[in-house]
């Protein structure tokens, strides 16, 4: 039985995080949400150094943390509950599908919030 968890991070997600917690030798990467944007929160991948993910550790809150080889993200505890059933993925430029960045792209569960279109913004549903 595969585990469930509060989030989901796709294998491109995973990729392009591995790489970037390699570039920068940092210990992992912090989700949250955050007030703002254009539907009344945003979504954030902040990267976590060593001294910081100490005092995660050391935060009386339970922390959640996904794991992937040598690469983690940590859902921040405060922001969990707003994050629920989020799927993180990053895109590729295709030229072909009309994709024209590089980017994370963060995919709500519809039946707990509303979208904005641009990828990084939600509302939560009453």
């Amino acid at each position: 039985m595969s585990r469930k968890h509060l989030i989901n991070i796709t294998k491109n997600a995973w990729v392009k995080i591995h790489s970037i917690l390699k570039s920068q030798n940092a210990k992992g990467m912090l989700f949250t949400a955050e007030s703002g944007g254009c539907n009344g929160f945003n979504y954030r991948l902040d990267l976590i150094d060593e001294l910081n993910y100490n005092k995660l550790q050391k935060n009386q809150l339970a922390l959640h943390i996904l794991k992937e080889r040598d690469s983690q993200v940590i859902i921040d505890p405060l922001s969990e509950m707003f994050l629920i059933g989020t799927e993180i993925d990053y895109m590729q430029e295709d030229y072909s599908k009309g994709i024209f960045e590089k980017k994370f792209v963060f995919k709500p569960d519809k039946k707990l919030v509303s979208a904005c279109g641009c990828g990084i913004s939600f509302n939560p549903k009453n």
